[in-house]
């Protein structure tokens, strides 16, 4: 019986992986043709590279080659699928949500217009020249910026920034996620081809030989599996940290890096990629790197035949790993220098891990976090995992475990491999370890781009060794694997039901993914139902025992291939390198034996229907997927824009940066602005947006800020010492007189202030000239260093004061502070100055101060009816000016909470941290600190500071300060810019020693007289970091080029050696007997 040969799906019987046992997916062939194969794959003496044990034969001349046209299609073709597919759903996803370019919504969520859209904007000025990349003044009053370059902006995709202005970066976000998404899908795909379709190919070219010899239904498998990963809901849902993304493109690359490490020794893809993946992206490139060493072990597991190489395998990865590492620390060394001082306050190293025992989620409900439609948690109270995927990968994994044709040995291996990576969805401490032991502060369970990953390569091999079935068999496996998904996953449903008495995501939801599970268990059967059959000549009982046998592992060789040997045909095999071997049938020179019994037409007909409905349904599931990760997007594109031009236009009547000031020198500015950048409150505005305007000031969002700079102002109240960075909220009389604010944007005039402008912004705010400003720089003949107490900033500045003016006064009075009755629906105070000036209030139990995230009880404070701040939440952690008091008049002051106890948390001590307890049960001497500022002392202090010396400004520049002093007698000159490692100083010429003046600025000794002051900022650790890398690739390069050395004069030597037989034999049948 004959017939003609077929690419039907889920046919045919899969070659066997040289190093693990495993039937590969490529396309069908004999079993000796299978043999001459393992025979030029199999090791050398002693662990040598392999070598063709005899000459290649020619290759048959009834042999059908793939068409030029077929091997560049089925090249090209998948790359072009994987692209353009995730390409499309992105773009359909973004027409029905009237995302742009569709609309005027941006793709931009949670922290991307908080911080990162601001950053990308500031890149784009990098790039063209107008910012520097290593430092900028813009950034908290002054700050390195190269770790948050190397966090957030590292990426090779961002250079396309420098053809977008900072305020289209919302725009050029939207481009972002159509080319690194679809990029997803191609590094998956690139995997899974050479997992699977060319898993023993020596090179390049044999990779390719063995891909176009496969089907073209395996070629289409494994490009719907990508597309999931590409679209899964960690990219898409977290898709908002835009920067880790290229942890999810670069992990394929480094799993394959470390399989084919385990296959044939080559280290340098493994090498670089985990480079790479740190360089672009050092957090997700942590974990990348995590996940090599599991993967690694988990494929040298499955390969059985490594034997006693084994241990050279693991020492040829741990060299390759710690030069991988050693390559990128151009990033890693000067990032974690910088990290040193910064986000300190959080739970970081062996300590985070005590603080994440428990179980984050019940194990019955983990099943329905992979459900549709579930969005992500973006705090450490919503923790819900961005782990949702395609059903039809779900349904390929229960295939993986269902399959009998995937050896025990692989089950287990890969089994727990997947067992570790969800873990963490259940054990905090796991997913704290992921996270570089930091405890999460939001995006729960960050690795989940890697369970993924296992999760899409198990379901492609459980797929794949479909091939190795009988008919019967495929289906079983499909319908057992697919039902016992589906089953888990209702399990899973009704256990949520019963635990929170709730549907999650929603009952709508839950049944629908329900529906998917069926219909692509229903669809995947029909089409391995429609598929061909084993040959007569080979038999479905000799088919599966040859699968059965190759899958375990354990008995290789000619014993197993004698299995099924075929029983009517001579065979003649291609053995050239790299190219799938096939057998011709001298009956049907066309045919493969692995298949000859294709489909009738009907069944033909009936498997196209089922693979047209089943790509329908993933293309639609993917879309409407897609359309519900991205409906909460809701920044508008034209907003931005508009918003970045209108604080441009206002901060125009700024003096220019280099506008001559005294003395022949330059005008210092400094910017100090309560104003929301944009939105409706600066609380949740994108306070990062001071990058773009390049003047000093205080807002800065950043989790890499210098932490120095964070503890004083908080002392100073400023703001908490959090890690959600610094803000400028409301006037801080006498603090911004001490750090040189020049110019003061408020809805009402601060204290000996002058009107600066006539132009407005939002209508209220207007820009004021501080009066009471002290120059960038000034001396000091007294402390540099003060015990701040927490809570306490009005003692913290009148501490301040006394310790750089070397005199003891205090610029403070006390009013009198009396508590009225109680409606229930807040509580009012009545406040009396003593003295005419601002008066002034904090609230220390509503900022919760010993918990270092931006929690907070939420309240508005209303003076005399007037609403004035709210306080209590992110950015408004601050003291608050009440505005102008006069002695003996009483003000009403008003405090309404707004009850927003929706987070259960606790202080430190255990007791709750609500509205209840801090701030109802709180006696009223605790609850408030009010003051009123004593102008005219806070003036005669400012005098005796200015007294110390005559400072001129000659360069303000990021990264370089230049200044003269005229010091009265030996003092210590302060600068009001953050202190950090990087900054150097000279003093007349002479390098001097920098050190931190009261725990966040600079100071430096100066004698008596005129000086030349000039300091300059190099981040730490870029300079020895970069030899380091330089000389990590170099040793690795030498390494290779060694190692292929010896490798190729060990072939030389058997070449020679096969030669001199032949001459030998050749010799001895040629002579007279």
């Amino acid at each position: 019986m004959q017939s003609s040969s077929t690419d039907s799906p889920i046919t045919g019987l899969a070659p066997t992986d040289p190093q693990s046992g495993q039937a590969t997916c490529t396309s069908p062939q004999s079993d000796s043709a299978k043999a001459a194969k393992a025979a030029r794959r199999a090791p050398g003496p002693n662990g040598s590279a392999p070598g063709k044990t005899a000459s290649a034969p020619a290759a048959p001349a009834n042999e059908t080659r793939p068409s030029r046209q077929t091997a560049f299609a089925k090249t090209v073709a998948p790359y072009a699928l994987a692209f353009l597919v995730p390409f499309a759903v992105v773009l359909a996803a973004f027409a029905a949500s009237g995302i742009y370019p569709f609309g005027d919504v941006s793709v931009m969520l949670y922290d991307m217009p908080l911080q990162y859209v601001d950053y990308f904007g500031w890149f784009s000025d990098v790039l063209r020249g107008d910012a520097d990349l290593l430092y900028s003044n813009a950034a908290g009053l002054g700050g390195g910026m190269f770790s948050l370059f190397s966090y957030y902006l590292a990426s090779p995709f961002n250079l396309l920034a420098a053809f977008w202005q900072p305020e289209d970066m919302p725009k050029f976000f939207s481009v972002l996620y159509l080319l690194k998404i679809p990029a997803c899908a191609l590094t998956c795909l690139t995997l899974l081809r050479g997992r699977f379709l060319a898993p023993a190919a020596a090179n390049l070219r044999g990779a390719r030989r063995a891909t176009v010899a496969a089907p073209w239904w395996q070629h289409g498998l494994l490009v719907a599996l990508a597309s999931t990963y590409a679209l899964s809901g960690y990219v898409l849902g977290y898709a908002s940290n835009i920067m880790w993304l290229d942890g999810v493109i670069m992990l394929p690359l480094a799993a394959l890096g470390a399989y084919r490490l385990v296959q044939r020794r080559s280290c340098a893809g493994l090498f670089a990629s985990c480079t790479a993946a740190v360089l672009f992206n050092w957090y997700t490139g942590y974990m990348v790197c995590l996940y090599s060493v599991l993967y690694f072990f988990c494929e040298l597991a499955r390969a059985e035949q490594l034997r006693e190489r084994r241990l050279g395998t693991c020492v040829r990865f741990a060299a390759t790993m710690l030069l991988a590492v050693g390559a990128s620390l151009v990033v890693l060394l000067p990032t974690a220098l910088s990290l040193l001082g910064g986000k300190g306050g959080g739970l970081v190293g062996l300590s985070s891990l005590v603080e994440s025992l428990g179980l984050s989620h019940n194990p019955l409900a983990v099943p329905n976090l992979f459900c549709i439609g579930t969005l992500p948690g973006v705090n450490p109270h919503g923790n819900t995992p961005a782990i949702v995927i395609s059903a039809f990968a779900l349904v390929g994994l229960g295939v993986f475990f269902a399959n009998g044709a995937v050896s025990k040995r692989a089950k287990l291996a890969s089994g727990i491999l997947f067992a570790i990576m969800a873990s963490s969805l259940i054990f905090p401490v796991w997913t704290t370890v992921w996270s570089g032991f930091v405890v999460e502060s939001s995006y729960t369970n960050r690795n989940g781009f890697a369970i993924l990953l296992v999760l899409v390569l198990l379901a492609a091999e459980g797929m794949c060794r479909l091939g190795n079935l009988d008919r019967e068999r495929r289906v079983r496996a499909i319908a057992w694997g697919g039902s016992a998904m589906t089953a888990v996953f209702a399990a899973s449903i009704a256990a949520t039901r019963l635990a929170k008495g709730t549907w999650l995501p929603s009952f709508k939801l839950a049944m629908l993914e329900i529906a998917l599970l069926a219909g692509f268990t229903v669809l995947a059967a029909a089409i391995a139902h429609a598929g061909a059959t084993a040959t007569k000549a080979h038999g479905s009982r000799a088919t599966d025992a040859v699968s059965r046998k190759t899958s375990d592992g354990s008995k290789q060789g000619a014993a197993a291939q004698n299995v099924a040997k075929p029983t009517a045909t001579t065979a003649q095999t291609d053995t050239r390198e790299g190219f799938a071997p096939r057998i011709a049938n001298s009956e049907t020179p066309d045919a493969n034996l692995a298949s000859t019994a294709g489909p009738a037409a009907p069944h033909r007909i009936a498997s196209a229907v089922a693979c047209a409905a089943l790509a329908i349904l993933l293309v639609g599931e993917q879309v409407y997927a897609s359309y519900l990760q991205l409906t909460p997007c809701c920044y508008p594109v034209s907003g931005y824009a508009g918003d970045v031009a209108n604080m441009r236009a206002f901060y125009q009547q700024l003096p220019a940066q280099d506008a001559p000031g005294e003395n022949g020198g330059i005008e210092f500015t400094r910017v100090a602005n309560a104003a929301p950048y944009w939105g409706s409150t600066k609380a949740y505005g994108p306070d990062n947006m001071a990058l773009l305007l390049a003047y000093s000031t205080f807002d800065h969002y950043s989790s890499t800020q210098e932490s120095r700079i964070q503890e004083l102002l908080a002392a100073l109240g400023y703001t908490k010492y959090s890690p959600v960075g610094t803000y400028y909220r409301s006037q801080n009389i006498v603090a911004d007189a001490l750090l040189g604010v020049t110019h003061i944007v408020d809805d009402s005039a601060p204290a000996a202030a002058t009107l600066a402008g006539t132009e407005t912004l939002r209508g209220a705010y207007n820009l004021y000239r501080n009066d009471l400003a002290l120059p960038l720089g000034w001396g000091t003949t007294g402390q540099t260093s003060v015990e701040w107490e927490q809570g306490q900033p009005f003692a913290n500045q009148n501490a301040l004061f006394n310790a750089a003016a070397d005199n003891a006064a205090d610029v403070f009075a006390a009013p009198s502070v009396s508590e009225n009755d109680s409606d229930g629906t807040c509580r009012t105070f009545t406040i009396t100055p003593a003295i005419d000036g601002p008066a002034m209030l904090y609230a220390p139990t509503l900022c919760l101060l010993d918990l270092f995230y931006d929690n907070g009880i939420m309240c508005d404070v209303y003076v005399d009816g007037r609403f004035v701040q709210t306080v209590g939440r992110r950015g408004s952690f601050n003291e608050v000016t009440l505005g102008e008091g006069h002695a003996g008049q009483p003000m009403q002051v008003s405090i309404v909470p707004l009850g927003d106890d929706s987070f259960e948390i606790k202080h430190k001590d255990g007791t709750p941290a609500d509205t209840q307890h801090d701030f109802w049960d709180v006696d009223a001497s605790d609850l408030l600190q009010v003051v009123s500022v004593d102008v005219g002392s806070l003036s005669e202090q400012l005098s005796r500071i200015k007294a110390a010396g005559s400072f001129t400004l000659t360069a303000y520049e990021n990264g370089h300060i230049a200044a003269t002093f005229n010091a009265a007698q030996d003092e210590t000159l302060v600068i009001s810019q953050p202190y950090e490692n990087g900054w150097s100083v000279t003093v007349n010429g002479q390098p001097a020693e920098l050190e931190p003046a009261y725990e966040g600025l600079m100071g430096v000794r100066v004698p008596a007289g005129e000086n030349t002051i000039e300091l300059r900022y190099l981040t730490p650790g870029l300079v020895p970091g970069a030899i380091v890398s330089i000389a990590s690739v170099t040793l690795f390069g030498v390494w290779r080029a060694a190692v292929r050395k010896r490798s190729m004069g060990g072939k030389t030597k058997l070449n020679l050696a096969r030669n001199s037989n032949r001459e030998a034999d050749a010799a001895n049948r040629t002579a007279p007997s």
